[in-house]
């Protein structure tokens, strides 16, 4: 029996040593577990508190806010200040994100989902600041919402680059755009140039200038001005979109662009001195000079197509829309000057310089196909060759200018007394040549008779001299009775003119009919 109980005792006394030890052997593992938690915090802290980071905690309930050490830094706070509760946060929220923001957060309170957002706060130096926010929402045995956990970083800088490459993009695109624009523009100005050159007359060029304006200036409406023959007025002679505009003519002084020879642009609501032309214009207007080797042959004016009440003060024409007016000016210049100069030549090639009526050649030309027009038409035509009486003894009287004189007055006379289809021409010397389409040997007759008593009617004075009276003589054919042919035609009535001088001048002789082959 005595054995037995130092059995148990000593066996009570190892379980007890063992459970000792193995207590002592949790505790330290504990305390181990313990350091090395607050250790794993510690650089958890320290992480967090470099990366700028700010952890937060707000508690539903109580609406109460616990932060970090790095939260009023991150919202741009003095150290230690950071807000207390939802409402001085959500002040804190920039007004245009303040109602995103709390929608968003109610959101996520309600369904559990994760919070993911970004928005701006205003610290109080007035800095704006751009924060991006992850939270959770933690919810309590009884399932309803307790705390909402986060954290939040700044990313102003990365938002500063995302904005400057959005602008960079935005500008570059924009310049692409404006190459684009640019190249169909220089497409329409030298498409305009090649139909210029290839225009036939000035009032054909006048057209295309004006509906090439209105296609690269659609903002604007316009008219070109161009030189009259006599260069005292400036003439209208095209315009595009509607313009308001003064007189239709004026004289060159009265516009400053004419008068400096360069652009004279008057802005919106800008104190300036208008052109004389436009007195009555407000608003923005351009007047820009066509300026070709140095001569003017006018000019090209812009104004607003809004009217004048509608006009905001600012520039008139911007940089762009400016440089592309000046160069179609210039474009537009060069072209009028060199059409100018074909008429020139094409008027002296065909037109006699003292009378101004065709010349020979001329008649050769056009009258065989005005022929073939009466053959086609089965119309009849007339011709009729003038010659001056006397036309030596002017000369002998009042000399070679004298003479001049008196033809140069009878070439006006004929213009003046002949229909736009009949062609008069000076065959040489003080012989005239007129060819009446579609008229009848009767009619013909009878027009050649009434210049012949009209023309006694004509006054010439030179050197202060009365030239005396004028008489002409003339000798008719027709066709096809008296030839097919202009050469027929010419020969017909000038066997007849001949006739009329030998019979004592002064009459219109018809031609003689041939015989029958």
């Amino acid at each position: 029996m005595t054995v037995i109980l130092v059995v148990c005792a000593v066996l009570v006394v190892a379980a007890a040593t063992t459970a000792v030890l193995l207590f002592l052997r949790f505790i330290r593992k504990l305390q181990q577990a313990r350091e090395a938690l607050a250790q794993s915090q510690e650089r958890l802290s320290l992480t967090l508190h470099a990366s700028g980071v700010a952890v937060w905690s707000w508690d539903i309930a109580t609406s109460t806010i616990t932060p970090d050490e790095n939260c009023s830094a991150v919202f741009g706070l003095p150290p230690g200040q950071f807000v207390k509760t939802g409402d001085e946060f959500a002040a804190l929220l920039y007004p245009d994100d303040r109602a995103r923001v709390l929608q968003e957060t109610a959101a996520s309170i309600e369904s559990g989902a994760d919070y993911d957002t970004d928005f701006r706060v205003v610290n109080r130096d007035g800095v704006l600041r751009y924060l991006s926010v992850r939270g959770k929402v933690y919810r309590g045995e009884d399932g309803q919402p307790k705390r909402f956990t986060g954290v939040t970083w700044d990313v102003t800088e990365r938002q500063q680059v995302e904005e400057n490459l959005r602008l960079t993009n935005e500008k570059l695109t924009q310049s692409l755009r404006e190459l684009e624009r640019r190249k169909e523009q220089t497409a329409i100005l030298r498409n305009m140039t090649d139909l210029l050159q290839a225009c036939s007359s000035s009032a054909e060029a006048y057209d295309i200038v004006a509906q090439f304006c209105a296609h690269l200036f659609p903002a604007y409406a316009g008219v070109l001005y161009i030189f009259g023959a006599s260069r005292n007025l400036v003439k209208s002679v095209a315009t595009w979109n509607d313009p308001q505009v003064g007189d239709v003519a004026f004289e060159p002084d009265d516009c400053w662009a004419l008068r400096r020879g360069q652009p004279y642009i008057v802005d919106a609501g800008q104190f300036a001195t208008p052109c004389r032309h436009l007195k009555h214009i407000h608003g923005g207007h351009a007047c820009l000079p066509l300026m070709a080797q140095g001569t003017g042959l006018g000019i090209l004016y812009f104004q607003s197509r809004q009217r004048d009440g509608a006009q905001a003060p600012g520039e008139f024409l911007n940089p762009e829309n400016r440089q592309l007016a000046i160069t179609a000016a210039e474009s537009v210049a060069i072209s009028l000057s060199n059409l100018y100069l074909q008429e020139s030549l094409r008027v002296q090639s065909i037109r006699d310089p003292l009378t101004l009526l065709f010349n020979r050649r001329y008649l050769e030309e056009s009258g065989e196909r005005e022929l073939f027009r009466m053959a086609r038409g089965k119309k009849p035509a007339g011709l009729a060759m003038l010659d001056v009486d006397h036309f030596k003894a002017f000369n002998d009287a009042f000399g070679h200018e004298g003479g001049d004189a008196l033809l140069r007055a009878f070439g006006q006379f004929l213009r003046e007394h002949l229909r736009k289809e009949d062609i008069a021409c000076r065959y040489g010397g003080e012989e005239f040549c007129i060819l009446f389409c579609e008229s009848s040997l009767d009619d013909a007759v009878r027009r050649a008779e009434q210049l012949r008593s009209e023309v006694s009617h004509l006054i010439v004075h030179h050197g202060g001299q009365h030239l005396g009276e004028i008489t002409i003589s003339g000798g008719v054919a027709s066709y096809p009775t008296h030839g097919s042919v202009l050469s027929e035609l010419i020969t017909a009535a000038d066997s007849a003119l001949y006739q009329a001088k030998a019979a004592g001048r002064n009459r219109v002789v018809t031609a003689s009919t041939p015989p029958t082959a």
